[in-house]
């Protein structure tokens, strides 16, 4: 379906639609919605909003994402094998997720709960078009993918951040979470492990002018290959060294702007809502000075073997 352009309002957009449509408009069969950057502020997120509430066609079970690059070109990429459009990243990005977890896919039911949840911070994936990776018939095929995401704050757009700097997310953010990470020290890689069925909980620490946050993690790991030979013991010790890193990474480049991926605004809120009032209102509620404690467990294991070698 074409677009309408220029227009500066969701309605005056849908009437040029209408009036210019060759046949009648049903919107049954939308299972994604894209948003451009601009569209992410309040006023224009409250008309998108309008109109999902005002269409009994469309579903709030619909993915959302938002993204950077052109709308037309985003739309114009094919998935591979001739498949339908409708097994593309865009309108089923559940098992890319499942396979391999970077940012967690959001149905749009659950992008509007946490976008007027207070002191929520809701992740939105980003759409980007790669030309990268992947060839068919020996010619380059572009490719959807999700490049970072944009992080909404109390219905404020605070920024965006780039995949590799939200990877921690993928740990707090489901049980069905797998993923591989190549494990190094001193900076050189030592072998790959696959983690999976994270188990997370958030501790709120709170002080008279200030709260920090103790996060817990237990995962599932098991060791796909060894680059140098480290026992069974150290490349533990390693493996959740690799994770701690990548979960204070993700925190800091968040807290820089007031951003806050893992929850631990909202679990204040729910704790303590004075003290979370009071440190918004300072814009401490979370900043890059924020306190925060990683307690990492993995359960590792070698291919094949049933039993921990934890012990």
């Amino acid at each position: 379906m074409g677009r309408p352009r220029n227009r500066h309002h969701v309605d005056e957009a849908l009437i040029d639609l209408y009036t210019t449509s060759q046949q009648r408009v049903s919107w049954g069969h939308v299972t994604a919605l894209v948003l451009t950057e601009a569209v992410l502020k309040p006023k224009q997120l409250s008309q998108v909003f309008d109109l999902t509430n005002r269409s009994q066609e469309i579903r709030y079970t619909k993915w959302i994402y938002g993204t950077q690059d052109n709308m037309e070109d985003l739309f114009t990429v094919s998935p591979f094998f001739q498949l339908s459009p409708l097994h593309s990243l865009l309108h089923e990005p559940r098992e890319s997720y499942v396979q391999f977890s970077f940012i967690r896919p959001i149905q749009f039911v659950n992008f509007i709960r946490l976008y007027r949840e207070k002191a929520a911070t809701v992740v939105l994936p980003s759409l980007h078009i790669s030309n990268q990776n992947w060839s068919e018939n020996l010619k380059q095929h572009p490719i959807l993918e999700v490049n970072g995401g944009f992080l909404i704050k109390n219905k404020e757009l605070m920024g965006w951040l780039k995949r590799t700097d939200l990877l921690g997310i993928r740990w707090l953010a489901s049980p069905q979470t797998h993923a591989a990470i190549v494990v190094q020290a001193n900076g050189e890689a030592v072998g790959s492990i696959r983690l999976e069925k994270p188990q997370s909980s958030i501790e709120v620490i709170r002080k008279p002018n200030d709260a920090s946050y103790r996060v817990k993690l237990n995962v599932i790991g098991t060791v796909q290959n060894m680059y140098k030979k480290v026992g069974i013991k150290e490349m533990k010790r390693l493996t959740e060294d690799t994770l701690r890193k990548e979960m204070h990474n993700t925190f800091h480049k968040a807290a820089l702007i007031h951003a806050d991926p893992y929850e631990l605004c909202l679990q204040l809120y729910r704790t303590d809502p004075r003290l979370w009032k009071k440190l918004a209102e300072e814009k401490k509620d979370i900043y890059d000075e924020t306190p925060l404690e990683l307690e990492v467990d993995v359960n590792l294991r070698y291919w094949g073997q049933r039993k921990s070698l934890n012990r």
